[in-house]
């Protein structure tokens, strides 16, 4: 069974789209959490050194990888929520910073690594924490890896592109929630249903909207069912 999660309209991902920050920060705040993230970019191993796993324990192999030149380790920002105010202070203090990162091995699903960061010092309070199990939001870099993968393996998505400009095909996007084996997709995979549609050309009806599954874990696109 696969759980709809989050429509959202989107066509194309541009990269001034990419501030996730929460609304309402001082600039202060801003400036202490965006240095926080510019320390983070570039993760040095896939589990993270004194990190506390939440909901399962990495293996060996897992705990080994190291970034390298050749390989570094993907790493993509999906969401930052704040601290409620506690009661008659207003201003948040504290948030939470979501990281998803793929596995480096193709095929096996990825992590989420969560940090809790003070805003009055830009520092991070309490432990890293690593889950395997937490739905995260798509980020938009795996939506745009979505609809290359796309492209690139669904013939029916090559043909809306055909002589045609690129803004001229429309796409919006559904979150899939993989809780059981489904055909070639797998719990825990990165998963997206894609539509593509394009614009009528004058004194033309418009070609049928294409859906397709794409699994980013995998690598694979198969056409939806429905």
């Amino acid at each position: 069974m696969a759980v709809l999660c989050g429509l959202f309209c989107v066509s194309p991902v541009r990269a001034d789209d990419k501030d996730v920050l929460p609304p309402r920060l001082l600039k202060e705040q801003r400036e202490r959490l965006q240095r926080f993230l510019q320390d983070h970019e570039k993760p040095k191993r896939y589990i993270p050194e004194d990190a506390k796993a939440v909901d399962a324990q990495p293996t060996e192999a897992e705990k080994a990888i190291a970034a390298t030149p050749e390989r570094p380790i993907k790493q993509y920002t999906v969401q930052i929520t704040s601290h409620r105010p506690v009661p008659g202070q207003e201003e948040v203090t504290r948030v939470d910073v979501y990281y998803y990162r793929p596995n480096p091995e193709k095929g096996k699903p990825g992590i989420t690594v969560k940090h809790t960061v003070d805003l009055t010092t830009g520092q991070q309070i309490g432990p890293t924490e690593v889950l395997y199990k937490a739905h995260t939001p798509i980020s938009r870099e795996e939506l745009a890896e979505a609809v290359a993968l796309a492209r690139e393996k669904s013939a029916a998505v090559q043909a809306l592109y055909k002589d045609r400009e690129e803004k001229a095909v429309q796409w919006e996007y559904l979150q899939l929630l993989i809780q059981r084996k489904r055909e070639q997709l797998e719990p825990g995979d990165r998963v997206v249903r894609l539509v593509f549609t394009i614009s009528a050309r004058e004194n033309e009806s418009p070609p049928p909207a294409v859906p397709v599954v794409v699994d980013l874990t995998r690598g694979i696109v198969v056409p939806a069912t429905r």
